[in-house]
């Protein structure tokens, strides 16, 4: 049997304003966008192979904004790229202990990207981020 393909799904209140923020924001690039209405309703964006489906609320999935969480695990060469990207894009993170050091962007809605960090990444990204961004109050799941 082959390997699945396999992708998270992340519910958002505006399907337009997110894909905005992703690809503006955050630098994904759209690989693919279905649209209702000359708007975006379910749309897929990519970052370093990482793939992510973002699908508008409707009446039956409106609770669902805001509650995704996906777990990007990086190997050691992957920090350096990573941390490069999220530096001249900008983007807001905060650190959370996480049972490991983990670096966490949210986006409109409060979903939430966790990328897993060696352990040596930690004091330097200290450094980097404003103190009101660091979460030191242990896990959160």
């Amino acid at each position: 049997m082959d390997n699945f393909y396999a992708r998270s799904v992340f519910f958002v209140k505006d399907a337009e304003e997110s894909l905005a923020f992703y690809t503006q924001t955050l630098g994904f690039t759209l690989d693919w966008n279905y649209q209702e209405e000359g708007r975006a309703f379910v749309f897929q964006v990519g970052l370093f192979g990482f793939e992510l489906i973002l699908n508008q609320i409707e009446d039956w999935t409106k609770e669902r904004a805001g509650h995704g969480r996906v777990f990007i695990g990086l190997d050691d060469n992957q920090v350096a790229p990573l941390r490069q990207h999220i530096s001249a894009r900008g983007i807001k993170a905060t650190l959370r202990d996480w049972g490991k050091p983990t670096l966490v962007i949210r986006d409109l809605d409060g979903n939430e990207l966790f990328f897993w960090l060696p352990q040596s990444e930690w004091a330097s990204l200290e450094s980097e981020l404003p103190d009101d961004s660091l979460a030191r109050n242990g896990p959160q799941v």
